[in-house]
Order: structure tokens, then sequence, then C-alpha cells
């Protein structure tokens, strides 16, 4: 019998890592490109993250390569996290895909290599309306009853937002246990959205987890005692430091811990606005994961590996503010790597 793990609600705590899918940088990638995956690097990068403080690991969002992984490699990529997480952590496997079936095909595959629940978003080539997205994921869930399910609702990606009266109705689905949820990443505040009527629909059986920027928000207004996190891939110091500030209800640091983090974000976003920077904001932010230098995720893969320069050059000076904010918030493991070579050049 598969090993999976049903989850609640309530076990969804801390910081949720969305992990960046680690691509080689000593191939050229191409069209032609082929065994593309650093999947040594993708199962060092799940082990570090839990490490530092991650309590959860999501595959496959924007920049863990959703729409850029065959099949075979996007089931390679969550064999190799699973065996390296070694049931640490819950492992939410991407099971995003155009339509029902692929997503069947996807998950069934997933839960053979024992991952423990699923980052699903839904079919985006035409936005689904609120009947069809709660039939989408009741298939799911009814198909396997055993696996978790991480909802992902990104109004870019899936053309609208979930609404309060889908949220009320996915809540009745017990397999459905957290939700990636929609946030202004620029302005640090939830879009002008009904957050707070969606709490009160899905009534704790959903976690609705906010962008770190807006963690100071769902936790003073609603307690909330978690996040979604892909700033973790590139400087987890200051997102466990915020978590600290956030759980011990000192929103004045945790304020200024997200000042910093907005310098190292600086120039990042374009100036005319948030729909311009969902354009190459994958290779951009895949460049920016890589300069910060704690995980090695190498390109982005075709067709999102060309971006005008100036995209990659605010991605690369934003991962060099990464490296200094790492100075500044050292995190777990680089706080152990160097003691121990001070203990090592003691010793000499």
């Amino acid at each position: 019998m598969v090993k999976t793990t049903q989850l609640s609600s309530k076990d969804i705590k801390g910081v949720i890592a969305y992990m960046p899918t680690p691509v080689r940088t000593d191939i050229v990638i191409d069209r032609h490109a082929k065994d593309v995956l650093n999947l040594d690097e993708a199962a060092r990068a799940a082990d570090v993250l839990i490490k530092d403080g991650a309590t959860g690991i999501c595959l496959n969002g924007t920049f863990g390569e959703l729409p850029s992984l065959t099949f075979e490699e996007i089931v390679d990529l969550t064999r190799a996290v699973v065996e390296s997480v070694n049931d640490r952590v819950p492992v939410f496997a991407g099971a995003t895909t155009l339509n029902t079936r692929d997503t069947i095909k996807r998950v069934r595959a997933f839960r053979e290599v024992g991952a423990h629940g699923l980052n699903m978003g839904r079919p985006m080539m035409s936005a689904m309306s609120d009947i069809a997205i709660v039939q989408y994921y009741r298939d799911i869930a009814e198909e396997f009853p055993d696996m978790a399910i991480f909802l992902y609702d990104d109004m870019q990606a899936f053309k609208r937002p979930i609404t309060t009266e889908v949220y009320a109705e996915l809540a009745k689905i017990p397999q459905i246990v957290a939700c990636k949820y929609r946030t202004m990443l620029v302005l640090g505040q939830p879009i002008a959205n009904n957050y707070a009527n969606d709490m009160r629909a899905v009534d704790g059986r959903i976690k609705l987890l906010t962008h770190e920027y807006d963690w100071w928000i769902s936790n003073k207004l609603f307690d909330m005692d978690a996040i979604w996190s892909s700033s973790i891939s590139m400087a987890p110091g200051p997102i466990m430091a915020m978590q600290d500030a956030i759980l011990a209800k000192d929103y004045a640091k945790a304020e200024v811990i997200r000042a910093d983090m907005q310098w190292a974000s600086e120039g990042l976003f374009p100036k005319t606005g948030i729909d311009d920077w969902h354009v190459s904001k994958i290779p951009a932010m895949k460049t920016r994961i890589h300069t910060s230098g704690y995980i090695k995720c190498g390109p982005a893969l075709p067709p999102y590996h060309v971006a005008p320069e100036e995209r990659f050059e605010a991605g690369r000076a934003a991962g060099m503010r990464d490296r200094e904010m790492h100075k500044k918030y050292p995190h777990k493991t680089m706080r152990q790597a160097e003691s121990a070579m001070r203990e090592v050049s003691t010793a000499a």
C-alpha cells in the first residue's frame, strides 16, 4: 500500500516554502535541452529549507517551473524531494495542469512516489466559473481521498480569484487543508478582496495563508500562525526572524524586518505596475534566487528563459542584496557552518 499522510488545516503552521526547481547550469538551456534538472540540488535545497525552519514544501509554483517541466521531469523532481524530506515535513507536489484528466494522471504518479499532498491551482486557458472550480477540486478529492490539497489561488495565473461563495463550498471538501492566498506583493497588503469574509466562509477548515509581507495583518486580525513564502528560498533568515516577531505579537519589529526585505527587492518590480511585474517574472526571480547563493536554482526553462536584459539585471541586483540580508539575518545552517569553521580554526 502506498504510504500517504492525511493532513488537516491544524497541521499547517509556520512557514510553507515555495521551492524553486533547480536547473542545470552546465548545459545550454534552449528548445533542444534534455536532462535539465539538477536533482542533487533539489534534494539539498529541500533539506536545507527544513533545517532553516520551513514546516512544509510546495513544489512547482511559478518559480518551480510549473509550466515548463515535462511529465517525467516533474515526477523525477517530486521523487527527489520526497526522498530528501523523508517525512520530516509535508511535501505538496505540483498538480496544476490544463485539465482534469492530466491532473489525475499526475496525482497518481505523485502518490506513487510518496508525496503527502498536492499544490494545486486550476486550469487556466479560460477562466473557470464558480461551479467549474468547485467540481474540479471535488473530482480530484474524490479520486484521491488520501491526498491533502493545498489550494493555489493566484489571480493572475488563473485569471480570476476564488470567490467567498466558492471558498464556502471548497471548505466542505475535507482534503482541502490550506491555500496560497492571493496578495499584493508590492504594497504588502491584501488586494481589495474579501479576506475577512473568506476566513469566515472557510470557518477554520481551510487555512488561508498570506505572503510574509501580509502576515502581520492576518495574525493581528485572525491569529494566523502560518504563511507561504518563496522568499525563504533566497534568504531564510529574515523570514524566520519575522516569524518570531509575529508570533510574539511584536508587530513593530516585524515592520522593521519587512522594510529590510523591501529594500532587498528594490528595483525588481517595474514602476509601471503589478501587471508588468508578471511579465518575465520567472527569469527575473530565478536569477535573483540563484544569485542569492542559498539555492542554486539555475536558469528558467523555455519559453521563459529569454527576457529583456533589464529583468535579469534587476534579479541579479536583488540577489546581491539578499546576500547582505544573510549577514544581517544569518540563517540556522549558516550559523552552524560558521561555528564549525571557528572550531576547526581554533583546533588548528
